[in-house]
C-alpha cells in the first residue's frame, strides 16, 4: 500500500458526503486515492499555490482546485471540513505550525487531519559504493533546491511536534495514532520516484 492509500485509510472516510481538503495537492495523486476509495468524499477542495492537477481531476464536478498560498489563512471557512490532509508540505511552509492552526480551524468538531512527511534523511539506495552513497544522502537532505523556497529534510521526524505546539495556539487536537511505513521502490527508470530522487541526490552532491 502507498503513502496516499494509507492515508485515505488512517482518515476513516465512513459515510458518503464528507468534505476533504488536501493541502498541497501537486498532481493530484492524493485526490484520486480519494476519489477511488468507497464510499469517496462529496467534495474535495485541492489546494496548492499552483494548478497542476490531472485534466481528469479538474474536470470531475467533485474536485475544486483552489489556487492560494498555503502560508497564508486558508480560503476556506471555519468548522467547513470533515477530513483534512497534508502530505509532505509542512517543510516547504514558513510556519508549520501555523499550517497545523489553520488545519485545526477548518475542521468540523469531530474531525480528523492526517499529517504525513517523508524522512529524507532515511532514504536507502542499493549501490556498490555505500560510503559515497551515505554521503550524497547527507547532503541531499541539508541541500536546499533550487527550485524551492524552503526546504527541512528533517520535517517527518519532526512532524510530531507540530500538533503539540500548534496548541499553544488553541489547535486542540486529540493525537489518535502516529503511523510510520516504507515505501520500496524496485523501479529505475526516468518516471519512477527512485530515479527522481537519486537525480536529486546527484545534484545536491
Amino acid at each position: 500500500m502507498g503513502r496516499y492509500q494509507e492515508a485515505v485509510r488512517l482518515a476513516d472516510l465512513d459515510r458518503p458526503g464528507l468534505v476533504v481538503a488536501d493541502l498541497g495537492c501537486g498532481t493530484g495523486r492524493l485526490v484520486s486515492a480519494l476519489l477511488k476509495n468507497s464510499p469517496a468524499p462529496a467534495k474535495v477542495q485541492a489546494l496548492d499555490h499552483a494548478s497542476e492537477l490531472d485534466d481528469d481531476l479538474l474536470t470531475d464536478p467533485r474536485v475544486r482546485s483552489v489556487i492560494t498560498d498555503l502560508d497564508e489563512p486558508l480560503p476556506l471557512a471555519d468548522a467547513s471540513i470533515d477530513r483534512v490532509f497534508s502530505i509532505n508540505t509542512a517543510e516547504h511552509l514558513v510556519d508549520p505550525i501555523h499550517h497545523v492552526t489553520e488545519m485545526y480551524r477548518v475542521l468540523r468538531p469531530g474531525g480528523r487531519a492526517v499529517i504525513v512527511h517523508s524522512d529524507w534523511d532515511t532514504m536507502l539506495f542499493s549501490a556498490s559504493d555505500d560510503l559515497l552513497t551515505r554521503r550524497l544522502v547527507d547532503r541531499f537532505v541539508a541541500a536546499m533546491p533550487t527550485w524551492i523556497a524552503r526546504a527541512d529534510g528533517f520535517m517527518g521526524r519532526r512532524l510530531l511536534r507540530l500538533p503539540r505546539l500548534a496548541a499553544a495556539g488553541g489547535a486542540l487536537f486529540v493525537h489518535e495514532e502516529v503511523h510510520t511505513w516504507a515505501d520500496a521502490h524496485r523501479r529505475f527508470d526516468d518516471d519512477s520516484l527512485g530515479h527522481k530522487l537519486a537525480i536529486g541526490i546527484a545534484m545536491a552532491g
